[in-house]
């Protein structure tokens, strides 16, 4: 029997290029857990078309605009008018660079709205939008956070199905107070900057994500290395802030 009032809404491909969420609902639904949830399809369009997005990145458009004439701009609108009826709120993504899975806050600081704590992933990125008018749905929401999961080289069964645990326990933990005996520590990093393709002479091969490098006399942790080429992006930068 589903519940009247759910409290947690999943939001899958935010990126139409990102079905990871596709298949991590279908094993949440496997086992029964969708009472507990609520699905939203962000990005449907982008979805069938296996494209990022049509018009605009949906992950930088929140709030939304209800007229406007960029079909992301306006269904962000629609999404938000949904998504801000739950108390919890998470974002999958996954990175076809990446070798990493992480929480990503879209903010300077981590919010008490959000337990991520109950999250068992280690990494925590405070990540705020560049953009001070449109974001993510973490950046206008302090019960929403990403979840993102590198897929580089993986068995992609094998992401799904460690993904679909996660959600799994965080559920677990909002509605049967089954909580670890040893939660997992956090490490949280600062995102604040991006290498750019040309500054960076050497070969890429020297970069990996979250190993520390100096290059031009700055530290700094590099963040989804060849994620972001077509837009000349090599990397983020990232500071280790808490351990």
């Amino acid at each position: 029997m589903k519940l009247k009032n759910k409290k947690i809404l999943i939001i899958i491909a935010t990126h139409g290029d990102e079905p990871i969420g596709i298949s991590v609902v279908k094993n949440l639904k496997k086992i029964k857990l969708d009472k507990y949830f609520d699905c939203l399809v962000a990005n449907p369009r982008a979805l069938n078309k296996n494209m990022r997005f049509i018009n605009f990145d949906l992950n930088r458009s929140y709030p939304g605009k209800k007229k406007s004439l960029l079909y992301e701009e306006k269904k962000v609108y629609k999404n938000f008018k949904i998504i801000k009826q739950y108390q919890y709120v998470i974002d999958i993504h996954e990175a076809s660079q990446g070798i990493n899975n992480f929480i990503i806050v879209s903010r300077k600081k981590i919010s008490n709205f959000f337990p991520i704590n109950f999250i068992n992933l280690n990494k925590v990125l405070l990540w705020p939008s560049s953009n001070n008018l449109n974001g993510s749905i973490g950046s206008v929401l302090k019960n929403a956070i990403g979840l993102e999961f590198g897929v580089k080289n993986k068995n992609r069964s094998m992401v799904i199905t460690k993904a679909s645990k996660i959600i799994q326990e965080f559920i677990d933990i909002i509605y049967f107070n089954k909580i670890s005996q040893n939660p997992r520590k956090k490490k949280i990093f600062y995102v604040y900057g991006k290498l750019m393709k040309n500054e960076f002479k050497n070969k890429a091969d020297k970069l990996t994500d979250f190993n520390k490098i100096i290059f031009n006399n700055e530290e700094f942790y590099p963040l989804l290395v060849n994620q972001y080429l077509t837009k000349g992006i090599l990397c983020y930068k990232m500071k280790l802030i808490e351990k």
